[in-house]
């Protein structure tokens, strides 16, 4: 099953990916680029764009993300850098999605403490780009893998090197949750979707993606689930920022630290359960027989870290995870969209545990499903 996942999860992302560049090829998207750049206030002169290529990580699989050097001049002289595009994609995962609030946020968080990568331009009506999209800066830093317990640069380390990284992760996390949403102008998250509490909100955003969605049995499925987490939804909740999705590829590493959080397009107001439960639920679907990694932290060691380090004591956990089942399931659901026909039968039984663990958690609370 390890192996397995494995292929499936780089599928996945190798699919996903394809949805989202249709025909466009990277000589095209250097000239729209070298369009943009040329555009800018601070900019004079040429400008030249190459080595446009796919991100290589698990990071950006659910947007549109391109990877370049460019060469420019400003007031402070010529410059050659290493840059990011994010685009809105032309097949996407979801039925929403706000380019132009990524870009917000994540300037939002410069200085705050949390690693984003600085933001540079915004093309938010695709004038330049012909689709909306950002530039930022390329942050130094490896991503692991979706199954980073089989692969790549946590399962690669020492047991202690492992540790350390873990313990970033949950670090970064607390750090996010810790800051002040008004004080950023991150009230706009608040009309995200329909709702009037937190979790209400999140429940309807990934409802109105199921329905969008048009795969057929599971909006019967999981409609009582929806019910029960809207009507019991908690009220002592510490509204706070979540990444949304707070899985490790998103994370990268340098010496063992984390670098830089990306892929905040799944980013909302929650709480800090949502994030925690998030990657635990994850490896339940992908990586539920492998044998954990020595020195990584397991999830009791996370949340028993987390509250450590915040000082904010983990409640409701129960509900949490169906939560984040729910959302898992219907992501799940919406990746059924990206697979061919002649593909899909060999992916449906890791697809469709999404949605089975979402109903079994359903049930051991209690609800009729």
């Amino acid at each position: 099953m390890a192996t397995d996942a494995e292929t499936i999860g780089s599928e996945i992302v190798r699919i996903q990916r394809q949805a989202r560049f249709a025909d466009i090829s990277e000589r095209e998207w250097g000239r729209r680029l070298e369009h943009l750049i040329a555009d800018q206030a601070d900019v004079v002169g040429d400008v030249r764009v190459w080595d446009v290529r796919q991100v290589g990580t698990a990071a950006g699989g659910s947007n549109g993300t391109l990877l370049f050097r460019a060469a420019f001049t400003t007031a402070a002289g010529a410059q050659e850098r290493e840059l990011v595009l994010r685009f809105l994609p032309v097949e996407g995962l979801f039925h929403a999605y706000d380019v132009a609030g990524q870009f917000n946020l994540q300037r939002a968080l410069e200085g705050a403490g949390v690693p984003a990568p600085p933001q540079l331009w915004l093309d938010s009506e695709g004038r330049h780009l012909q689709r909306p999209g950002y530039v930022m800066a390329m942050v130094r830093g490896v991503g692991p893998p979706m199954t980073w317990m089989t692969s790549g640069v946590i399962a690669e380390a020492t047991p202690d090197g492992r540790r350390r990284m873990t313990t970033s992760y949950v670090h970064t996390l607390a750090k996010l949750h810790a800051l002040d949403w008004r004080a950023l102008g991150l009230e706009w998250l608040e009309k995200r979707a329909e709702g009037a509490r937190p979790i209400e909100r999140e429940v309807n955003w990934y409802w109105d993606s199921l329905i969008w969605s048009g795969v057929p049995g599971f909006v019967d499925d999981l409609a009582p689930v929806r019910t029960w987490l809207i009507r019991n939804e908690p009220t002592d909740l510490a509204t706070v920022i979540c990444h949304g999705d707070a899985n490790l590829g998103n994370y990268l590493f340098d010496d063992e630290q984390v670098s830089a959080v990306v892929d905040w397009e799944m980013a909302f107001l929650g709480a800090p359960e949502c994030d925690l439960t998030f990657l635990a639920a994850g490896n339940e679907i992908l990586q539920g027989d492998v044998t954990p990694l020595e020195g990584a932290l397991t999830y009791p060691e996370m949340k028993a870290e987390y509250e450590r380090v915040s000082g904010r004591p983990l409640r409701h956990m129960a509900y949490f995870e169906l939560f984040t089942a729910f959302r898992i399931a219907v992501i799940n659901v919406l990746a059924m969209k990206h697979f061919p026909p002649e593909v899909l039968q060999s992916f449906m039984p890791v697809l469709q545990l999404g949605p089975r663990i979402c109903l079994e958690r359903a049930r051991a609370l209690g609800i009729e499903v």
